[in-house]
């Protein structure tokens, strides 16, 4: 009789037992590593890049299998019908999970589907906001066909992993979703969204590779797409940016190379005040620099003071280009309201507060060059 019941509860208890019987193999679903938001012709198209996961793992000789891209797209009335437009025509289930870089063209940003896409990502759980966001100008589906380099996976490319890049040379800023979201709802504040292009410069076996390259910024104000700005204009954001590691800075003489620094602990703030009525702001900009190259005998002090000038102009120069475009690059309005808000009210009252290229009263920046090529100055 206790045998019979030992059966009989060893059966029972086997019941409730889960299994893997509903488990999948990992290559019987898609895992998408990058999404491309288009718009054309008054829809919204979708692009989906797919990870490659023969590009990740090793043969046991310990070469790497062939590199190939895999890239879906789809298009809709919005965002979600896309989404599920795209689901019809996949082979197999698609995995959101895994998601690392949402991209959006400027047409995307220009006609507002920023609103529809966080509409879903709040909605959706395999969603996260631990992803890069990044523009393009560039034709997406190209985008999301360049290929890695050196059989590398995409996983590290700067479409994904844009740190490595930003930590060795820090000039355009990389910045996740949630970043994203919180600067597009909060007062006064500008989005810098990294902007890609498709570069010529590397190739394979003599043959041309095309890369990814960080080439700019796109500005979104007051959630209104601005338009984009290229490298050479956004050079001063990197001297009040907190993240910068490590940037360089070239002493030029009309076409030639004095010298080079780089340029490390950057230190930087900004004061808001009120003169005259009008907001303006102190900015202050520490840091210390070495120098890998120089070309001609320098004064330690000479060269520091060269280098002050330079980032002064550079940081004028990218905050009038903003103004050009109606945006503020730097956030002050958002400093400002954070610093005095009840003065922000009565200034934005008309919906934009107001910058001109007097609002910066004054720039203090000091050098402390340290170390590389001392012993070769004056």
């Amino acid at each position: 009789m206790k045998c019979i019941r030992c059966i009989l509860v060893t059966i029972l208890i086997s019941t409730m037992l889960t299994g893997c019987w509903g488990a999948r193999e990992i290559e019987h679903m898609i895992y998408v590593n990058t999404i491309g938001i288009d718009y054309e012709d008054d829809q919204v198209v979708i692009y989906v890049q797919m990870v490659n996961f023969s590009g990740i793992a090793k043969r046991e000789s310990g070469q790497s299998q062939e590199q190939k891209t895999f890239v879906g797209q789809a298009r809709g009335d919005s965002f979600d019908t896309a989404v599920f437009n795209l689901y019809a025509s996949s082979p197999q289930r698609i995995v959101w999970s895994n998601v690392k870089t949402i991209v959006f063209s400027d047409k995307a940003l220009r006609n507002k589907i920023i609103q529809q896409v966080l509409d879903v990502w709040d909605r959706y759980y395999e969603f996260r906001y631990t992803v890069w966001a990044m523009a393009t100008t560039q034709p997406m589906e190209d985008v999301l066909n360049t290929p890695s380099i050196v059989d590398l996976s995409v996983i590290y490319s700067q479409l994904n992993s844009p740190l490595r890049e930003y930590e060795q040379s820090s000039i355009v800023a990389p910045l996740y979703l949630y970043k994203f979201i919180w600067k597009w709802k909060e007062q006064g504040e500008t989005v810098l969204l990294p902007s890609l292009d498709i570069v010529h410069g590397w190739t394979d076996n003599q043959k041309p590779s095309p890369n990814l390259s960080m080439a700019g910024v796109c500005l979104i104000d007051n959630q209104k797409f601005r338009g984009c700005l290229k490298t050479p204009d956004i050079l001063g954001l990197r001297w009040l940016e907190k993240k910068t590691k490590r940037t360089p800075l070239i002493i030029r003489d009309q076409n030639s190379v004095k010298a080079s620094l780089v340029m490390t602990k950057i230190k930087s703030s900004i004061r808001p005040k009120l003169s005259h009525g009008q907001p303006v702001f102190d900015i202050k900009v520490s840091m210390k620099a070495t120098v890998p190259q120089i070309s001609t005998s320098f004064h330690k002090h000479e060269l520091e003071q060269q280098a002050i000038k330079i980032i002064k102009r550079q940081i004028m120069q990218t905050y009038k280009k903003g103004l050009e475009m109606d945006a503020d690059v730097y956030g002050l309005s958002s400093i400002f309201y954070r610093s005095m808000p009840q003065q922000w009210n009565k200034l934005n009252a008309k919906g934009k507060f107001p910058l001109d290229p007097d609002s910066i009263d004054h720039i203090d920046v000091k050098v402390n060059l340290v170390s590389g090529g001392i012993s070769k100055m004056k």
